[in-house]
C-alpha cells in the first residue's frame, strides 16, 4: 500500500510540474509603428514632397532628438490600384503603445512646443496643416506592433 500511494504521489507531482511547464512564445513584441497612406493630389507630388522636406523633416528630427519617437520613415508606391489608392506613406516608430496612443499631458506639451517652435503660433501651424490638406488625403492610418520571430529550441 506505501508504495502504490508513493507512486502516485511521483506520478501526481510528475503530472503537475508537466502542466506547469509553458512553451517558449513563438515571437517577443518589438516597437509599435503607426502607418499612415496619403493619397496625393495629382499634379502636387513636388509641392506635397516639399512640405514634407521643410516642415515635417525638421519636426520629426528634433522629436527623435528629444526622445519622444525612434524613427520616422516615407515610402512612395509606383503603381496604383485605382482612384483614392495610396501613393505615399508615413511610418512614425514608437517603444510601446503607450507612446503611440497615450498621449499624456506632458508629453502633448513636448509634441505642442516642437511644432510651435517651428511654425511661431498656432495660428501659422493651422495654415501649415490646411495647406498640406490641400495637397493630399489620408487613406488610412494604422497601429501595428513589430513581432521578432523566436528560435525554435
Amino acid at each position: 500500500m506505501k508504495r502504490v500511494c508513493l507512486s502516485l504521489l511521483f506520478v501526481s507531482l510528475f503530472a503537475i510540474c508537466a502542466q506547469s511547464q509553458t512553451p517558449d512564445p513563438p515571437t517577443t513584441a518589438g516597437n509599435v509603428i503607426r502607418v499612415v497612406y496619403f493619397d496625393v493630389m495629382p499634379g502636387k507630388t513636388n509641392e506635397f514632397l516639399t512640405f514634407l522636406r521643410k516642415n515635417s523633416k525638421v519636426i520629426f528630427e528634433e522629436q527623435m532628438k528629444q526622445g519622444l519617437i525612434l524613427n520616422y520613415m516615407y515610402y512612395s508606391k509606383p503603381t496604383t490600384e485605382g482612384p483614392g489608392d495610396w501613393d505615399v506613406a508615413l511610418t512614425v516608430v514608437y517603444r510601446n503603445y503607450a507612446e503611440a496612443i497615450d498621449f499624456n499631458a506632458d508629453r502633448s506639451a513636448k509634441f505642442d512646443a516642437i511644432t510651435l517652435k517651428h511654425y511661431g503660433s498656432a495660428e501659422e501651424r493651422t495654415k501649415a496643416n490646411d495647406y498640406v490638406d490641400t495637397l493630399r488625403t489620408v487613406v488610412s492610418s494604422h497601429i501595428i506592433r513589430e513581432q521578432k520571430l523566436n528560435p525554435m529550441k
